[in-house]
């Protein structure tokens, strides 16, 4: 594999997991659970729908978290001797990355299980609370890679 090839793979690695994941969430966020939950008389259906949706998908999303951070990893070891500005971006960009990657496991781990088992009176408010994380979750994978973007350009 050519250099040139072989440089060009953790960037691709990189670039396509971060958008694949954004876009994953906005899709999950702000079209499927509002449209699907239109299609339900009762909420427990709805439940039972967006539980059948997603059960299987955390190991590969976390597979896919993997593979963003070795890739950037991986970037960031061959550009270390970057300028200062370009390192920061880098420090910044990882505790993004530790953020969304609390809140995934958060999710998935804690807030999943306190979902399945909610009494139809309580689901208001785990929706509420998956609906704002997702958010959260959208702003810092969109920072994220508007600051890979920076460091790309500062880097040069």
């Amino acid at each position: 594999m050519s250099t040139a090839i072989a440089g060009a793979v953790p960037i691709a690695v990189h670039v396509l997991g971060g958008g694949v994941w954004i876009g994953a969430m906005v899709f999950s966020v702000f079209i499927l659970h509002p449209r699907a939950e239109r299609f339900f008389t009762r909420a427990a259906e709805f439940e039972d729908f967006i539980f059948s949706v997603v059960h299987g998908a955390r190991y590969k999303v976390l597979a896919g978290i993997a593979a963003i951070v070795a890739s950037g990893v991986a970037l960031a070891l061959a550009h270390r001797a970057t300028p200062a500005p370009w390192s920061w971006l880098v420090a910044v960009k990882v505790a993004l990355l530790l953020i969304s990657l609390a809140l995934f496991l958060h999710v998935s781990f804690t807030l999943w299980p306190r979902r399945v088992f909610a009494r139809e009176d309580e689901l208001p408010a785990v929706r509420r609370r998956f609906w704002w994380i997702g958010v959260v979750m959208i702003v810092c994978n969109a920072a994220n890679m508007g600051l890979g973007v920076l460091a790309r350009v500062l880097r040069g």
